[in-house]
């Protein structure tokens, strides 16, 4: 995890305020801890908390409501949930230390979790040697599998629990839905590139419905969230993206450069891909990167035309494929 020193008078929450909750999770003096912000996630507000030579990271659900998108909102408790799994199937994973949501002290909900060793992979990736992205990559496919190998008989979006789907069509669609009513509710025009969605949905229905088994999925399981440490993986960070769906929404299945890595499906387990599944993956990572669009509209990160351009890249070849 990446350190930054941070001024916590201009932060989202007081000093004091953090010690308060550090003194009732852990019932002992908060006198000298250090505390300091960490770097990464778009969403939470994430802390490193330092006590004499211990490490504990305090993660805040998100301060500002207005500016998460529609998925992504109400999923603080899923993370919770999602982190206890991964204790319990010997994940690389954080611990949970305390949890509360009773807004008293803090006004969102916040938890204490185990510190995790290691340096950001998305940051020292270009560092490392083809041997060590080679193994890195392999064993992020044997940890994506770990956790696919949980099963269910239904669609679950922690976001809206209590919704239905009928199939995997139904799914997607529902996630193109949101993504294009955030939109419109930040003023971004996505009419066109909405139409062309629309077209591809119907077009490919069969191959998204063509799926054989519905799992647990990490679908923001990208390189920012890998911690790596001498050229192994200590742990996966950011627990509120898994959902119940299609195995091939694991966002290594579809990265934004379009590029599968082969280590990774040898990890994984899965050395072939069919018709179907590369049009799926083609889908959803045109969702990825339409949400990253949506979400930089909605935060104000300005406007990258790389994206754009992506989008309409992938769009196209959708639209005039023949099978």
């Amino acid at each position: 995890m990446k350190e930054n020193n941070v001024d916590l008078s201009k932060g989202d929450i007081s000093l004091d305020t953090i010690k308060l909750m550090y003194e009732q999770a852990f019932k002992i003096s908060s006198d000298g801890i250090e505390v300091r912000k960490l770097h990464g996630g778009v969403e939470s507000v994430v802390y490193l908390i330092i006590d004499n030579s211990e490490k504990k990271v305090l993660k805040l659900a998100p301060l500002d409501f207005d500016k998460t998108i529609s998925v992504d909102k109400n999923t603080f408790w899923w993370e919770i949930k999602m982190l206890s799994f991964m204790e319990k199937i010997n994940f690389p994973s954080p611990r949970v230390l305390y949890y509360d949501n009773h807004l008293e002290i803090c006004p969102v909900p916040y938890f204490f979790m185990s510190y995790i060793k290691g340096e950001n992979y998305n940051d020292v990736k270009s560092t490392l040697s083809k041997s060590e992205i080679k193994f890195i990559e392999f064993q992020i496919g044997v940890l994506c599998k770990k956790i696919s190998n949980c099963i269910s008989q239904n669609f679950f979006l922690p976001s809206f629990p209590n919704k239905k789907f009928a199939n995997n069509l139904e799914f997607v669609s529902f996630l193109f839905e949101l993504l294009f009513l955030d939109a419109k509710n930040c003023d971004l025009n996505l009419l066109e590139i909405k139409e062309k969605i629309h077209q591809i949905l119907a077009k490919y229905r069969e191959s998204l419905n063509n799926i054989t088994k519905l799992c647990l999925n990490h679908t923001d399981i990208w390189d920012g969230n890998i911690l790596i440490d001498r050229g192994k993986i200590t742990g996966i960070v950011d627990f509120s993206d898994l959902y119940f769906c299609d195995e091939l929404m694991t966002f290594y299945f579809h990265t934004i450069d379009g590029i599968i890595s082969k280590d990774f499906l040898n990890g994984y387990g899965k050395k072939h891909l069919t018709y179907d599944e590369k049009i799926r993956i083609q889908i959803y990572k045109i969702y990825v990167l339409l949400k990253m669009i949506v979400e930089c509209k909605l935060k104000n990160y300005g406007k990258f035309d790389w994206m754009y351009d992506s989008i309409s890249t992938n769009l196209a070849l959708l639209l005039k494929k023949e099978r």
